[in-house]
């Protein structure tokens, strides 16, 4: 059973981060003509030029048009069952900052190593940055940080709830076999 739930939280994760990513590229393309919110999204967010996706940024925001790689389905779920998960547990305690700042340094982390794993294995650069704040080989940026340190606290979030003891007993508990039992079950729920 545990196997079962460390299997779905990994895919949970995944198709979370699938999901955020379609949806940040149109908050990435609208924020960045806000004057307020433009200092957060400072980053240039590239695919290698090869695959030709780079024109999605001058696409008209009403298609809402977004795009992910499938890698990404590994690459967050990854990130958040084997890192963020751990580190919510060593921190438990910590201040609510202090645990952003970790989750945004270890992501931005391993999304410049990953990044260049991805390069080696595909031969294609999945992403990368093109502004003044891109290291790690230009697989991350510094301009990024702030969205990962809040990505931390999100998969945090996730985690808690799915570690809630009242969903955890019900996930363990047999499922039900009669009609009654059944019904006893919405009662108790109800």
């Amino acid at each position: 059973m545990k196997v079962a739930f460390g299997v779905f939280r990994f895919c949970l994760y995944g198709m979370v981060g699938l999901s955020a990513e379609i949806f940040f590229y149109n908050l990435v393309r609208i924020a960045q003509h806000v004057p307020l919110l433009e200092a957060l999204f400072r980053f240039q967010w590239r695919v290698d030029d090869r695959l030709g996706l780079n024109a999605i940024w001058d696409t008209p925001i009403s298609t809402a048009y977004g795009q992910c790689s499938l890698w990404m389905f590994v690459i967050y779920g990854v990130a958040c069952f084997f890192f963020i998960e751990p580190l919510y547990r060593w921190m438990l305690y910590q201040h609510t900052g202090l645990r952003a700042a970790v989750y945004g340094v270890v992501i931005l982390l391993f999304e410049g190593f990953s990044g260049v794993m991805l390069e080696r294995l595909t031969g294609y650069r999945i992403w990368y940055y093109a502004d003044t704040g891109a290291i790690l080989w230009q697989m991350t940026s510094l301009y990024i940080l702030p969205i990962w340190m809040v990505t931390g606290l999100l998969a945090e979030f996730i985690y808690r709830e799915l570690m809630d003891p009242d969903l955890l007993a019900a996930l363990e508990s047999p499922l039900p076999a009669t009609p009654e039992e059944t019904e006893a079950s919405f009662q108790l729920i109800r």
